[in-house]
């Protein structure tokens, strides 16, 4: 018997949703158990680990998918090259 949905087998997408909706609330839950007055910071600083973790996650999912020796000459070119700051108007 064969089954008519296809399995996905898309693990970074499925892990990457899972960090993105369970760390906000896994952060809540751990922060209840603090003290009152440390609360607040627990969570903004958690927050900002949580966002840089994704972002850093992206980052190197497009890197892989470039091929890491393009994505570094890419990255790179970018860098060394400098903007047209013309005065003219």
């Amino acid at each position: 018997m064969t089954t008519s949905i296809p399995v996905k087998s898309d693990f970074f997408t499925r892990a990457f949703t899972a960090v993105a909706m369970l760390g906000p609330i896994l952060l809540v839950i751990i922060a209840g158990m603090l003290p009152e007055g440390t609360r607040g910071e627990m969570i903004v600083d958690g927050h900002i680990f949580i966002v840089a973790a994704l972002v850093t996650a992206l980052l190197l999912r497009v890197a892989y998918v470039m091929g890491f020796n393009k994505a570094l000459a890419n990255a790179g070119r970018r860098l060394a090259s400098t903007p047209n700051r013309s005065l003219a108007a």
